[in-house]
């Protein structure tokens, strides 16, 4: 068994304030090469994943809102926003599955946010993402 204590939950937060990106990820995996990667992503207000999506077949991601609120858009191909949604504490959903192909952005709307990122391995740098601009 594996545990988390809380003070890794605090370094990550330190982590992420002092981030450029403002976020900062705890892989919960032992290795890229595993077939379930499992990660905390910690963000602070400001942190915005770009809009981005993942073009393999097996690239769908799964995230859980722990603490904290989150705002998901997702987009057409052409850079209009087709849904806008809220996930987190005191909101209607705290989960999104995230299909391959769909154009996503993730914004921390609350000052501190704690989300579980599941998907499928392995997890490859070069192929992992294909990052969208609109312009």
């Amino acid at each position: 068994m594996e545990f988390l204590s809380s003070s890794t939950l605090d370094d990550l937060y330190s982590e992420a304030m002092n981030s450029l990106r403002l976020r900062s990820h705890f892989n919960l995996h032992s290795n890229y090469e595993e077939q379930v990667q499992r990660l905390l992503i910690a963000m602070v207000k400001g942190s915005f994943v770009e809009p981005h999506f993942h073009d393999s077949p097996h690239q769908w991601e799964l995230f859980t809102v722990l603490k904290g609120t989150v705002k998901i858009n997702h987009y057409s191909k052409s850079g209009e926003i087709l849904s806008s949604r809220y996930l987190g504490e005191e909101q209607d959903s705290i989960m999104v599955t995230i299909r391959p192909n769909e154009i996503h952005s993730v914004e921390c709307i609350s000052e501190t946010a704690l989300l579980l990122e599941i998907k499928e391995g392995p997890y490859k740098r070069d192929s992992a993402k294909v990052n969208v601009n609109f312009a």
